[in-house]
């Protein structure tokens, strides 16, 4: 038996993970397997988590959740071992992939194309396509499309989403559009997606010369529990530096309390995300930049040091 494949992309911050996160658990039926980048971001309910160990979160629905720590690739041989216990597999391409080319590399395993679905930032797209440094891969992401979910629509403007529009209507010509708010679906819609003659063709490419091509750099930065206005000056310098940045934040002020922060462009928000428990009460972000554009290592309030770089991609 051969499983079908999904292919879940979209640029920095467009949605993927909470999407992914209905995947997994949803009242679906199906026991899908889904390839991640990384585990950090997911947000399982652990009542729901029937085993984790290394690689691998098994929850109670019989689906699975595989980080891609040692590639793609081998992630899919391991679920390819297991073929009986599947229905479907989802891969999820980072941020700053092309979707379509991580199909092309899983087709060596001979799984049958389900679809590419694209989830864009209704209010961020027009933004990032005219960007010098990012239009490349957010124009390609969207030629590649089978589904393009626009999400994220109560941060759009009318004005805002007619431009948004406009571009998928010019550079996914053919696919199918899903609006959503905080990439909630009929999960039904993702399954099936492949759009019949679709031919990826662009209708005119933004003009970007090679040595613009976006070259990304991430850094891991710690610290300490801060002031909560320590750590509001550090995220306003963000917003003015980065392109995309998210972790968890302890602050004096409710030390009991873990919080997520999660920025894109100008945007970032600092929401409550349960206990710490006993988890280590420390902050840990992941900042992206495109290099060359500003000093990634930013400025940081009372002394907050601890940043290491490390290579992107970063989803």
């Amino acid at each position: 038996m051969s499983l079908p494949l999904t292919v879940i992309g979209g640029y920095l911050g467009a949605g993927k993970t909470t999407l992914l996160n209905q995947m997994l658990t949803g009242d679906h039926g199906r026991r899908i397997a889904v390839i991640v980048n990384d585990f950090g971001a997911l947000n399982v309910d652990a009542s729901l988590i029937a085993d984790h160990s290394g690689d691998t979160i098994a929850l109670s629905n019989g689906c699975i959740c595989c980080s891609a720590s040692d590639g793609t690739a081998q992630a899919i041989a391991r679920i390819l071992k297991r073929t009986a216990e599947f229905d479907h597999i989802v891969i999820e391409a980072s941020g700053v992939a092309e979707p379509g080319k991580v199909a092309r590399n899983a087709s060596a395993f001979r799984l049958p194309l389900d679809g590419v679905i694209v989830l864009v930032d209704a209010e961020q797209l027009p933004n990032q396509a005219a960007n010098r440094y990012t239009g490349r891969s957010v124009i390609a992401q969207l030629r590649q499309a089978d589904v393009v979910v626009l999400n994220k629509l109560d941060l759009a403007t009318p004005e805002r989403l007619a431009e948004t529009r406009g571009l998928v209507d010019r550079y996914a010509a053919g696919a199918s559009i899903l609006l959503t708010e905080r990439a909630r679906l009929p999960l039904a819609a993702l399954f099936g997606a492949r759009a019949p003659g679709r031919t990826g063709e662009d209708p005119g490419s933004p003009q970007v010369e090679p040595h613009h091509a976006a070259d990304y750099v991430a850094a891991l930065i710690e610290h300490e529990p801060m002031t909560r206005a320590a750590f509001e000056s550090l995220a306003r310098e963000f917003s003015e530096r980065t392109i995309r940045a998210k972790g968890f934040v302890a602050l004096t002020d409710a030390p009991e309390v873990r919080h997520l922060y999660q920025s894109v462009g100008p945007r970032w928000t600092l929401t409550e995300d349960g206990a710490w428990g006993e988890a280590e009460r420390r902050t840990r972000l992941v900042t992206i930049a495109v290099r060359g554009t500003a000093d990634h290592h930013v400025h940081e309030p009372n002394g907050m040091g601890g940043t290491h770089g490390f290579p992107a991609p970063f989803a």
